[in-house]
């Protein structure tokens, strides 16, 4: 039982860290492994529908954490690029408090700013004419009260630092524009117009234009601020949808998983409106069966290095893969902790070891937790979960210990690694 080699282990476990990839880089393309086929590719169903709306279109893509969701919508974005498409794509987590409450007004200006962020790229505005066409004019008229050092100088870069970790400063804006809402609307959708005139200016033609608006999935409250921010995102989406969407724009928006059960409801809020959820990977059918996405799998771990440094066989792959459920973070975090096991040498029951790690991480359960899970893996569904037990299933969906699949239908599981505590209940 020889240790591994540490350089080796140290470039296999930077190889497999969880994080997402960006497909406009060609390092990391060379790490992309497709897991969707072809019939259940989300990418291609959102490239469709923005391909065949007119000129404006909404999309809803409820995240699942863990699941490659951002690697594929940077996927998207290549696409989108491919096809003479201008794209802005802009991950909230670096704008949005994502563990307090969401507020309209301040989601416009966020959504403004993070657009008027990307205008300096040359792909877009380039410098000079992105910095003229910055939000900060509009933002100093629409916050005359606000600090100088706020909206000065580097404005909407302060904007976005305060709204982001001042809960002060965001009680501060919703006063300033307390009662001029539709005022706000109007004034984020003419600097929008600008933008494209801008736009349309540079290029010397007509373009249409994709904003792209990753990780909203985030938003979670914590301990008893939890059912305020759920409340704040179903008030966002189902009170304000008129007001998210930007005129002459696709746009593409991922959000959290519990919206997935509104569907009907959010689809008839927009133009072209449609809400998809990004199920795990399928690597068993419902009646137990081996899928190909097994092996697209194995490939994936093969683009990242020589898992057989850290695993005795693709025996004890397979038994992660399946011990994951098809969720790709909780594999690439097996993955690591095999890392860590093999300095010591690989062991024969090094699956085994793994995933009795991994269980802790979504236990304890606890014995009404676990009744609900059990009505939910004896019929794949969720037809037998009373009225009162949908904060379980909302916890469930977000936490990953539900997983959501998809073949003509959607159909839910437990995850594999609480399935057989579930079981033996």
């Amino acid at each position: 039982m020889q240790a591994i080699d540490r350089n080796i282990q140290r470039a296999l476990f930077r190889a497999l860290r969880d994080r997402p990839l960006n497909l406009m880089d060609e390092a990391d393309r060379k790490l992309y492994e497709p897991l969707h086929d072809e019939r259940h590719d989300p990418v291609r169903r959102l490239f469709d529908t923005i391909d065949f709306s007119e000129v404006e279109s909404v999309q809803l893509v409820a995240g699942f954490r863990g699941t490659g969701k951002t690697t594929e919508l940077s996927r998207l974005e290549k696409m989108l690029w491919e096809h003479d498409f201008h794209v802005i794509r802009v991950d909230l987590d670096d704008f949005i408090d994502m563990h307090s409450p969401v507020d309209i007004r301040e989601f416009l200006l966020i959504l403004a700013g993070a657009i008027s962020e990307q205008l300096t790229s040359e792909r877009l505005l380039g410098k000079e004419k992105g910095i003229e066409k910055s939000f900060v004019e509009r933002l100093r008229g629409l916050l005359p009260k606000m600090p100088s050092e706020v909206t000065a100088n580097a404005g909407v870069a302060n904007v976005k630092l305060a709204l982001r970790g001042d809960p002060g400063f965001r009680g501060q804006v919703r006063e300033q524009l307390s009662g001029r809402l539709a005022e706000l609307t109007r004034q984020i959708r003419a600097y929008h117009d600008e933008i494209l005139d801008a736009l349309r200016e540079r290029a010397g033609r007509d373009v249409r234009l994709v904003v792209i608006l990753d990780s909203l999935e985030h938003l979670r409250g914590t301990g008893e601020t939890s059912e305020q921010v759920r409340r704040s995102v179903e008030e966002l989406f189902l009170t304000h949808a008129d007001r998210i969407s930007l005129p002459n724009t696709h746009m593409v928006l991922s959000v959290p998983a519990f919206l997935f059960l509104q569907a009907n409801n959010l689809e008839a809020q927009f133009m072209n409106g449609a809400v998809q959820a990004w199920p795990a990977y399928q690597v068993k059918r419902r009646n137990g069966e081996r899928t190909a996405v097994v092996d697209r799998m194995i490939r994936l771990v093969e683009r990242r290095g020589d898992w057989r440094k850290i695993l005795p066989d693709e025996q004890a792959l397979e038994r992660l893969i399946f011990a994951s459920g098809g969720h790709l973070r909780d594999l690439l975090n097996m993955l690591l902790e095999a890392v860590h096991l093999a300095g010591l040498g690989v062991q024969e029951s090094a699956a085994e070891k793994i995933v009795a790690i991994a269980q802790r991480a979504y236990l304890p359960l606890y014995k009404d937790e676990i009744e609900v899970l059990g009505r939910i893996a004896a019929d794949k569904s969720l037809k037998e979960i009373r009225g009162e037990e949908r904060e379980h299933v909302l916890r469930f969906l977000d936490s990953g210990i539900l997983l959501c699949y998809l073949n003509d239908d959607f159909w839910y599981d437990v995850h594999p690694l609480v399935r057989d505590i579930v079981r033996g209940a």
